[in-house]
């Protein structure tokens, strides 16, 4: 942390143990996040729905797979990490622990990427300002 230029890296760094990426549901797929994996996979649309998605009406979802997510593999982390939806470009850092205390606690004490040197004042105010500077571009962070 230098000055008041925060970044990304001073609350949380990504060690890829996939505990966000297991469970029986996934995020759902907005049209941009099909198109990114469409593209970061190199498949055919056809494809991609046939071999990766769930699609139940109009929500279209990633399949699970031994309580997963499909792209979860053990030893690399998510295999779609380039093309990943935006919901998992955000998580963990989710805005609502700017407003719940209780919240940060739970998704942290969850999480080894988190910086737990600092407290959740700085915390805020880091998230904050990185929430501040990607607005208007790429959902997520």
């Amino acid at each position: 942390m230098s000055g008041n230029r925060y970044q990304l890296s001073d609350i949380f760094q990504c060690v890829r143990c996939g505990f966000c990426c297991h469970g029986e549901t996934t995020v759902s797929l907005d049209e941009k996040d099909q198109a990114r994996m469409i593209r970061v996979l190199g498949l055919s649309p056809e494809e991609t729905r046939r071999r990766y998605w769930r699609i139940t009406g109009s929500v279209v979802q990633m399949k699970i797979q031994d309580g997963h997510c499909i792209f979860y593999d053990g030893e690399a982390g998510c295999t779609v990490h380039a093309g990943r939806p935006w919901r998992c470009r955000q998580w963990p850092l989710h805005p609502s622990m700017l407003h719940d205390a209780a919240n940060y606690q739970a998704i942290t004490a969850s999480c080894p990427g988190f910086n737990k040197d600092i407290g959740y004042d700085l915390f805020c105010r880091i998230l904050q300002a990185c929430l501040e500077s990607t607005e208007g571009g790429d959902q997520g962070i």
